[in-house]
Formats: structure tokens, C-alpha cells, sequence
């Protein structure tokens, strides 16, 4: 079993590695060097373009602003026009602010200011050849000037005009600054200004199509002629490209990008943008130092982390092989020794006692981790004293051991072994005054076996334990202990696949008659669960259900029952039988169900049937659990109409104290006492006082398994009302169960 680990590798690696990282350093060096300037270049050209965008927009955007400004000032005339029948100087300062508009004028049909904002200009009159007077003679109605300066201010103003109907008109103006605003953003000096202050670049500026310098941030370069052949080609190509040189006066490399403008398609000049590549070759530079150094680190550093990591290794290969909590060699130790056991000839007998401590959770549950943490470790240091040279103890996983024992001679030495084990850890432990509950399962290693293969055997011993099919608390693995766990498994199975089909018909109900001993009468069926499993034939209800309670399928195996039972009341209804009706068992689990009344509710209104129809068993076992919620559960039951039977009466007695606060209607007296009436008088005593009992407290009473005449005369005489058993007759399919109702009325009648 190899359980070392081999430095060689480590060192192999080390080599390889710094021999791949020092060819690789190299060219990503060099890659990074080259992609770096590529990307300054890039970037560069991208900030050009987006530059260059703006500038071909400058034109178009003056063309829009003085289209929106025109558009205002025709709206903001209308506007002011609303008010030609409450005109005022007052009324149009409040325009003028409300409408952003800086001069408001309102003239008579002679051309004479009658009111103005701010009292401007009252009385002035609009002289021939003079704007305002060409509009007033003018048959247009609305008009906006172009940009002009006032006669009176000086100033410069765009105005609109408007005429209203009974020949006044309006003119409105907006200072020039206003555009001025506007188209600041886009002036081509602006916004090579913000390249340069953004430090997006060290110099720009404007080449126009006869190759002269018209707008620069260096004034020295203005009216220069560009005579380079080079450029002028590049130039005439009308196509983005760049120059990367050597600048003498600077003493260094610069990058010219060249990226010509158009406006509309047509060609306004080149834009030229110059950047040093001194950060560049810096960066670069840097880029070369860091790797050098990085490698120095990466190379000095790497036999430490190796050595570091063989170490470490190392240790956790002895700690993979050792149960942290309680020293013991682990699980995946155990597997190693088995598959070296397994994979040679086996020259002794070898087999592998499983140890399951069944109550740890609870002592967890209980007393916290930490003391169920101890048991853990005094369980293992009992065991140990078990140990000899021919054992070797493992902890299995979290609640069990195992114990691999070699050379012993037959079955009985290894069942007396367990019996020791289970004597020394069954003990009470101090610190928590309890014992530990153990289970015990044993498989022996035959020729070909695998490991996993055994484990797994030990564990089926284990969940077959259990699962209570044995008192014993020890078992070996034969056929016997794998069929049973096969069984179980197959029944399992088809009882998921018939509650995902029910049409497969391997579950059905079988429903025997109740009869009441006075009248002589049938007065409903107890509904029984039956199984006819398609691979193992006919299963016994005790061991389907005890399986569905296991396999967390016993719920909605209920609801199917309950269900199916209802439609036979349907069919009773069919048959003319309205006052009949079906008992159906209910289980403590399906009881304590949170939904469970509200479920119970769905199925009747779903089957459309009378709630007095129908009864529920429950065993009188289930008031042990929790009194108050079982109450609690029955009682909307009861006030829906159905009623409630306590089924297996007599069978314990933590009942009879609090029989008047039962919510139940029946009392069936269990077949154990039945069985016993006719030989001994204590029990027809019992089963009197039973009935007496019962009546007193209003319930009516059933009687369970009577098979014999002398029973149910006995029973006659006691006062029971009703009986059911194999006397009459025993549980029969649906379609026996009505023929059986039809010929007992026809023989009554």
C-alpha cells in the first residue's frame, strides 16, 4: 500500500517550469511592447475620430440651433398674440420671462410701438426701408430675421414677427448671445483646446485643403504651409494615417495622426493630432524591469513554495489515513486495506464487523455536538480495548466503526465478538447516564468480492436492523437478510409506480361487511388496503404498509384509499343503498398531517358523496403521541358530518382515563379479546364492561374478528351493536362486496 510521496517530481517540476516561464517571459515581453504602441496608436486614432465626428457635425448643429431658435420664436409670438385683448407692458414682462424670450413689442397698424417689455421704445415709430416697417408693409403674416444688430441698442438680436387680424403686429427678439451659447460647444478652436487641456494629446490642429494651418492651439504654427511631399500624399488620399518620427527640436519621437474632414461629403480639411511617445517607451520600459524582476521572484520563490508543498503534502497524505476526532484510521484507509486484502488470493478467513451507534443523533439532538463528540471518542477507546493483533478498528463514518478481523476461525467466534462489543458499549457512559444503543452487522470477505461490494453489504445488515425485522441487534449478511432487503425494495418500487398510475392495479380494496347484531342488518364495510405485487405476487397488508410508513409513501397511499373508498360509496348510492357506510383506516402519520382535514374535505367534495357515508379508524395509540392535536384534527371532521372510530379499543389502556373527551363516535373492541370470551370468564368481564362502558358514554359499539356462533350470541346478549368477522363474512372484492349486499337483503326480504 503506497502511502509516501516522492520529491522527484516536485523537482521535475520546478525545471520545467522555470524553463517554460524564461522562453515564455521573453515573448510576452516582447508581445506586450509591441500591442502596447499598437494600442497608444489605436487609442489615439479613435480620440481623432471621435473629434473629427464632432467637427463635421458643426455646420449641421448651427443649421439646427438657428432652426429650434426660429422655431421658438414663431411659438412664443402665438403665444403672445392669445393676449391681444389684455395687452400690457405688465402682461408681457411676464411673458418675456415666462417664455425666455429677451424683447417684446406690440404695435398699432401705423407701425408705432404701443407696448413693450420693460416701457422700451414706447411710441417709436418703424421708418420706410427699415425691417420692422418691410414686414408691416409686407403680406406675410410671420417671419424670423436672420441675426442683425437693433438700430436703437446696438445690439445684436434675432427677431420674429406676427400680424394679428385687425392689422397690429408683434416683434419679438432673443439676444445673440443666446445662440452664441449654443454653438459655443462646436467651435472648432474649443474643441481642440479640450483635447490638448484633457491631455488626451500634446499638440492639434487644422490642415485646410491647400495644405495651410487655419486653426491650431499653437499659435506658431497658424498660416504655416505644409511642404512634407509625405504628408501632402497622405493628405490628397482623403484616408485616416500616421506618421511616427522624430521630432529634433524636441529631441524625441512623436506620433502624427492625420484624419481628414468632410461635411456632407465634402472634403474641409485634415485634422492632425501629435503625441510623444515618451510614455510609451516609459511604460514599455517599466513592462521589461517588472518581468526581469518578477522572474527573479518567480524563480527564487519557486523551490521554497515546492518544498513548502511537498511538506505540506506529505503530512496530509499520514492525515488522509486518520479519523481527526478519535484517532482511529479513517474510511478511506479502510477501502486501501480491503482492495490489498481483496486483490490477493485470501490465505485466512477475513470478515468486517460493522459498528452503528443507532442514538448518536439523539444524544446530539440532546446534549449539543460536543458530547455527542465524546461519545464519539469513548465509543472508540471501549472498542479498542477489543483490539487485538488480528483486528484493526476504522471509523467508518459519522456514527459508525468498523472492526476488520482476520485469521478467526467460524461465524461463532465473530457473534460472540459482537455480543462483547455490544456488553462493553451498552454500559451507561457517566456524563450522560445512557448507553449506547448499538447495531451490529457482520459480512464475511469471499474470493472475488470488491470492496465497495462489502461496505455496502454491511450497510444493508445495518438498515436492516434497523428497520426492526429482527429483535436481534447483530446480524450476518446471507441470502436471507439480501432477500428481505430486496423485497423491501421491489415493493417500494411498485408502490411509487402505482401511485404515479394507479390504473396498474397492483394496489385495490377489499371491503368487509358490518352487520348489526340486533337487526341483523348490514349497516356499511371496513375498506382494506391489499397488494398484488406484479414480480412477488400477493403481499400481506402488515408488511405493504409497515413499508409505505418506512418509505415516506404511507400519505398519499391514504389519500388513495381514501379516494377509492369514496366511489364505492358512490356505487352503494348506485345500488339504492343510501344510508350505508365505509370505514377507512387512517394512519397516525397521515393523521398528523398538517392539511390533513382539508385534504379529508377535497375528496368528498371531489366525490360528491354524503360525509355521514363515511367513517375514520384511527388506533387508539395515536392519543399517546399529542392528546390536544389529534383532538384538534377530528374535531372539523366531526363537524363536517363524518364520524370517527377508535379502532383496536382495549389493546392499551392510556385511553380509558379520558374516554368521555374522545371526539369519537365507534368503539371497536380488538379481536384478542373476541377470540378469548368463550374461554375465560375474566375476559367476557372485561369485554361487558367494555360495552356497558361505552354506551354509557353514547358510543356504539363494533365488535372485531368474530368467527364463531357462540361469539356472536354472546356478544347479542352483552348489548354490542355491531359485529364484523368471518362469521359473516370475510373482506371481499367490490364487485363480491355488492352481490353479497344485493342476496342478503333479497334473503332478508
Amino acid at each position: 500500500m503506497k502511502r509516501t510521496l516522492s520529491f522527484r517530481p516536485y523537482v521535475l517540476i520546478v525545471i520545467l517550469f522555470v524553463l517554460i516561464f524564461g522562453i515564455s517571459d521573453y515573448l510576452i515581453i516582447r508581445s506586450i511592447e509591441k500591442n502596447f504602441l499598437q494600442s497608444i496608436e489605436n487609442q489615439y486614432i479613435n480620440y481623432a475620430s471621435i473629434y473629427s465626428q464632432g467637427l463635421t457635425k458643426t455646420a449641421e448643429a448651427y443649421r439646427i440651433i438657428n432652426d429650434m431658435l426660429e422655431r421658438r420664436i414663431l411659438s412664443a409670438i402665438k403665444t403672445v398674440s392669445l393676449y391681444s385683448e389684455q395687452v400690457s407692458n405688465e402682461i408681457l414682462d411676464e411673458l418675456a420671462d415666462s417664455l425666455a424670450i429677451d424683447e417684446i413689442y406690440w404695435y398699432n397698424p401705423e407701425g408705432v410701438i404701443e407696448f413693450a417689455t420693460k416701457g422700451k421704445y414706447i411710441g417709436w415709430t418703424a421708418t420706410p426701408s427699415h425691417p420692422v416697417h418691410n414686414f408691416m408693409i409686407s403680406e406675410l403674416t410671420s417671419y424670423v430675421e436672420a441675426i442683425r444688430q437693433d438700430t436703437e441698442s446696438d445690439e445684436y438680436y434675432k427677431y420674429g414677427y406676427f400680424k394679428l387680424n385687425d392689422g397690429r403686429f408683434i416683434q419679438i427678439g432673443v439676444h445673440a448671445d443666446v445662440l452664441e451659447d449654443f454653438l459655443a460647444p462646436f467651435e472648432t478652436i474649443r474643441m481642440l483646446r479640450d483635447m490638448v487641456d484633457y491631455s488626451l494629446v500634446d499638440n492639434v490642429y487644422f490642415i485646410n485643403p491647400d495644405y495651410s494651418v487655419t486653426t491650431c492651439c499653437n499659435p506658431e504654427l497658424y498660416d504655416l504651409q505644409l511642404d512634407n511631399p509625405t504628408i501632402r500624399q497622405g493628405i490628397d488620399s482623403r484616408t485616416t494615417f500616421s506618421i511616427r518620427h522624430r521630432l529634433e527640436s524636441l529631441g524625441q519621437e512623436i506620433y502624427e495622426i492625420f484624419i481628414p474632414v468632410f461635411v456632407q461629403d465634402e472634403f474641409m480639411g485634415t485634422l492632425v493630432v501629435i503625441k510623444s511617445t515618451k510614455e510609451a517607451d516609459a511604460i514599455t520600459n517599466t513592462t521589461i524591469l517588472i518581468s526581469i524582476i518578477v522572474s527573479l521572484i518567480v524563480f527564487a520563490s519557486l523551490t521554497y513554495i515546492m518544498l513548502a508543498n511537498y511538506i505540506h503534502n506529505k503530512r496530509l497524505v499520514t492525515l488522509a489515513y486518520k479519523d481527526s476526532l478519535t484517532g482511529l484510521s479513517n474510511n478511506t484507509h479502510l477501502q486501501q486495506v480491503l482492495d490489498d486484502i481483496l486483490a490477493e488470493p485470501q490465505e485466512q478467513k477475513t470478515a468486517i464487523v460493522m459498528i452503528h451507534c443507532h442514538n448518536i443523533g439523539s444524544i446530539n439532538s440532546t446534549y449539543g455536538l460536543p458530547t455527542g463528540d465524546k461519545v464519539l471518542k469513548e465509543v472508540a477507546n471501549r472498542l479498542l480495548t477489543l483490539v487485538t493483533d488480528e483486528m484493526q478498528l476504522f471509523r467508518f463514518s459519522g456514527n459508525r466503526f468498523v472492526l476488520l478481523i482476520k485469521n478467526y476461525q467460524n461465524q461463532a467466534e465473530l457473534q460472540a465478538l459482537a455480543e462483547e462489543i455490544i456488553s462493553i458499549l451498552e454500559t451507561p457512559l457517566e456524563f450522560i447516564g445512557r448507553p449506547i444503543e448499538i447495531k451490529i452487522g457482520i459480512v464475511e470477505l469471499e474470493p472475488g468480492a470488491q470492496t465497495m461490494e462489502v461496505l455496502s453489504k454491511a450497510s444493508m445488515v445495518i438498515h436492516y436492523l434497523e428497520q426492526g425485522q429482527t429483535r436481534e441487534p447483530l446480524a450476518f449478511f446471507d441470502t436471507k437478510v439480501e432477500e428481505k432487503l430486496r423485497r423491501e425494495e421491489i415493493i417500494a418500487q411498485e408502490l411509487s409506480e402505482f401511485l404515479a398510475n394507479p390504473s396498474l392495479n397492483t394496489l385495490y380494496l377489499e371491503y368487509q361487511p358490518k352487520l348489526a347484531l340486533a337487526s341483523n342488518q348490514i349497516v356499511g364495510f371496513e375498506a382494506l388496503s391489499r397488494m398484488n405485487s406484479p414480480t412477488l405476487g400477493r403481499i400481506s397488508p402488515i408488511e405493504f404498509i409497515s413499508i409505505a410508513e418506512r418509505q415516506e409513501k404511507i400519505v398519499p397511499l391514504g389519500y388513495w384509499v381514501l379516494e377509492t373508498a369514496c366511489k364505492f360509496v358512490n356505487k352503494l348510492y348506485d345500488q339504492g343503498y343510501q344510508d350505508l357506510y365505509v370505514a377507512v383506516n387512517i394512519s397516525v402519520i397521515q393523521l398528523l398531517q398538517k392539511d390533513f382535514p382539508n385534504k379529508v374535505e377535497e375528496i368528498i367534495t371531489k366525490t360528491g358523496i354524503n360525509p355521514k357515508n363515511l367513517q375514520l379508524e384511527i388506533t387508539e395509540s395515536v392519543f399517546t403521541d399529542d392528546f390536544d392535536d389529534i383532538q384538534a384534527k377530528l374535531r372539523p371532521l366531526r363537524e363536517l358530518g363524518l364520524t370517527i372510530a377508535l379502532d383496536d379499543f382495549g389493546t392499551g389502556y392510556s385511553t380509558l382515563s379520558r374516554m368521555g373527551e374522545l371526539l369519537v363516535d365507534f368503539i371497536k373492541i380488538d379481536k384478542s379479546f373476541i377470540d378469548k370470551i368463550l374461554l375465560e370468564d375474566e375476559q367476557k368481564q372485561i369485554v361487558q364492561e367494555l360495552i356497558s362502558l361505552s354506551h354509557k358514554l353514547d358510543l356504539t359499539v363494533v365488535a372485531e374478528g368474530v368467527e364463531e356462533e357462540k361469539q356472536r350470541d354472546f356478544l347479542l346478549k352483552a348489548g354490542c351493536d355491531i359485529m364484523q368477522g368471518y362469521l359473516f363474512s370475510r373482506p371481499l372484492p367490490e364487485k363480491q362486496a355488492l352481490e353479497k349486499l344485493k342476496s342478503h337483503y333479497n334473503t332478508k326480504a
